[in-house]
């Protein structure tokens, strides 16, 4: 009864643990923006590649919104270490680059986050990765 817990456990070696938990180290996404995660209201959507490091990832894709008859797109990039998003957006024909910190989660192929950026209201984000 006065056994360690590695000695009750002896196939749980990191290496073990390891090939049981793989992860892709790269792949895609997919999803869509709104006012409320899963919404019926999207105002818009995006997609591109991941990669994923120790405790974290990096991620670059493209946008489209369209709010209030105004349609806008660009090109994002950026990292996310645990549950924080840090990244920067880019809005095509303005040549302005603007940062954006958010949340994300993502469990079983798929994600939810919500993100700020210095203008516009913090939306929501929700999709699915490979």
């Amino acid at each position: 009864m006065g056994m360690s817990l590695t000695t009750a456990m002896p196939y749980s070696t990191a290496k073990h643990l390891n090939n049981e938990s793989a992860t892709a180290t790269a792949g895609t996404f997919e999803g869509s923006i709104g006012p409320r995660p899963h919404g019926n209201q999207t105002v818009g959507n995006f997609s591109g590649t991941y990669e994923l490091r120790n405790r974290g990832g990096r991620f670059t894709g493209e946008w489209a919104i369209s709010i209030h008859n105004t349609s806008k797109s660009g090109t994002m990039r950026g990292g996310f270490i645990r549950i924080f998003m840090l990244g920067r957006v880019t809005i095509g024909g303005v040549n302005r680059t603007m940062p954006i910190v958010g949340f994300i989660k993502s469990t079983n192929g798929t994600f939810v986050g919500r993100f700020m950026a210095p203008i516009g209201p913090a939306l929501y984000f929700w999709g699915t990765y490979t």
